[in-house]
């Protein structure tokens, strides 16, 4: 039996010290099937590998066998594993998934069973339920209190009844969440689309999809053999665009999450081409913008070894490629490429059989609101006002932040939702004032904004767009204020509160006397109050 764990003790005997696992991403290793549980390893900013520190942190405790599916959602790492545990003498078994601190490592809970299936994905679905992708069917997770809940309805539809686990075809692939559903792979069936408010699917996208990702401009893209599908994330119309000469066919005889992803920060797909169980070196790229490929894109040198597990994802905050390439199926790589194919580094990773399935990167940022949205509105009618690009998050899509109305003080005076364009709508219904709180939930963290909402009457007349937006921002000399509604006031207060007195013309406001530092924008226009933070540069 071979071991490599030789190379944690090393590690770990000069660390010294806890370690900040924002710095960096993690990797989640399958195992060396047949002896060893799935392990996750850490590597730093600086390229830096730190070895096994979910089994120092955790008494040489490790995943399940096969780990083939990570991610941090609301600071919690899920780990899912194909089976329970393996023959590992030296590390013991965590479960077909694991939930732990996505900080600190430290384990929260462990599963052994996921209703006699296993284990395949995870995902967060709001601030207390996940969803679990098995090998037929995905499961409810309790997130506040880390229990497996029931079956979501239909998921576990059989497609075929083969008992050869390489030749099942009912598997729970990928999973992505919109602002107003979940898409999720079913292995030669298709795409199942499902309210996430009710847990029920609402319709099933036929065909023999193998992944499935969201672009930056919140449009949904899957991938078949030779071609990639439009979605559209609300009507679920498809629009089929031909690979011209590579293909993607594979990724479900030992299923992984598959070499298919897409950025947050560009309006790109990117993806390996795969032929059955040989996954190309050579990247290809389509712009979702242009509609075009790019099939020579970026090539990683043959001699790292073959493309393996999820194969490339990309890192959030740098923008760099991470790329896994193993070397006959024993020795593991790991390339970074920035976002202009410059490749930074190659990293062997010490020992041999960690067969990494994919790199799972650190939620470092909360949601921000960083375009005006207004505190204070009068009612004279029904007001909408356009939530999709209220707040961003640099760990994540824009228009993936799930909108929702956490409280209304005065559901007799004001009627409050937001519809499926993601705007909140404003009712009058009598006489009266309501706090409306807002809830935005970014990858499992939320930020909340209140509104105050007067009415003196009952609604009449259509519907009116309230919008303002505040530009640039930071700025050196001119902020914008730029709105349809009529300025009946503009003032700058800073971080004391205290008032202070700037030119303003035509909703221009000259901020070159400012001092550098961080000021509040007040607004008031004829419908509504807005603050505003901004920073003078």
């Amino acid at each position: 039996m071979k071991k490599f764990y030789l190379f944690s003790a090393l590690a770990f005997g000069i660390w010294g010290q806890a370690q900040n696992y924002t710095n960096g991403y993690f990797m989640i290793n399958e195992g060396q099937f047949g002896s060893a549980n799935g392990s996750l390893n850490f590597i730093d900013n600086t390229d830096q590998i730190i070895y096994r520190p979910y089994a120092t942190e955790n008494s040489n405790g490790a995943f399940g066998a096969t780990a083939q599916f990570g991610t941090v959602y609301g600071g919690k790492l899920f780990v899912v594993s194909k089976q329970a545990s393996d023959n590992d003498a030296t590390y013991s078994a965590g479960g077909r998934l694991v939930v732990a601190d996505a900080v600190t490592l430290k384990k929260l809970k462990g599963f052994n069973e996921i209703d006699g299936k296993d284990g395949r994905s995870f995902l967060g679905v709001d601030e207390k339920t996940g969803y679990i992708g098995t090998s037929n069917g995905i499961y409810l997770f309790d997130i506040e209190n880390l229990t497996i809940g029931a079956l979501i309805s239909g998921t576990d539809e059989v497609v075929d009844a083969s008992p050869d686990p390489y030749k099942t075809l009912n598997q729970i692939g990928n999973m992505i969440r919109t602002s107003q559903y979940v898409f999720a792979i079913k292995q030669d069936l298709g795409i199942y689309v499902i309210n996430p408010k009710t847990h029920q699917i609402v319709q099933t996208i036929s065909g023999s999809f193998n992944s499935i990702v969201q672009a930056k401009d919140g449009s949904v893209w899957a991938i078949k053999s030779n071609q990639l599908v439009n979605i559209d994330p609300m009507t679920f119309a498809q629009t089929n665009y031909a690979i011209p000469t590579k293909k993607y066919d594979g990724s479900w005889g030992a299923w992984n999450a598959g070499p298919f992803t897409a950025s947050i920060k560009e309006n790109s797909l990117y993806f390996f081409p795969i032929d059955g169980w040989s996954t190309s070196n050579t990247l290809v790229k389509f712009d979702v913008t242009s509609k075009s490929f790019d099939e020579n894109y970026l090539t990683v040198p043959s001699s790292a070894g073959d493309i393996y597990g999820a194969g490339i994802r990309i890192n959030p905050q740098t923008q760099d490629f991470i790329i896994t390439p193993n070397e006959f199926y024993y020795t593991d790589r790991i390339i970074r490429f920035n976002k202009e194919k410059v490749q930074q580094s190659l990293l062997t990773v010490s020992g041999n059989g960690w067969y990494q399935s994919m790199p799972v990167f650190p939620d470092v940022n909360a949601p921000i609101v960083n375009s005006a949205f207004p505190t204070e509105t009068v009612l004279t009618g029904v007001v909408a006002i356009d939530l999709k690009n209220v707040v961003s998050d640099d760990d994540n899509l824009s228009l993936a932040i799930v909108k929702s109305i956490k409280s209304n003080s005065n559901t007799s005076a004001i009627q409050a939702e937001i519809n499926s364009n993601d705007e909140l709508v404003l009712t009058p219904i009598n006489a009266g004032t309501a706090n409306v709180v807002i809830s935005f939930n970014s990858n499992g963290r939320v930020v909340e904004k209140t509104i105050s909402v007067s009415s003196s009457s009952l609604a009449t007349g259509e519907i009116k767009k309230l919008q303002l937006s505040i530009y640039p921002n930071p700025t050196a000399d001119i902020l914008n204020i730029k709105t349809q509604d009529k300025l009946v006031e503009v003032s700058i207060f800073d971080i004391s509160g205290r008032q202070i007195n700037v030119k303003i013309n035509n909703g221009q406001v000259d901020v070159n006397a400012l001092q550098k530092g961080n000021y509040i924008l007040k607004v008031v226009t004829e419908k509504a109050v807005y603050q505003e933070k901004f920073i003078k540069k």
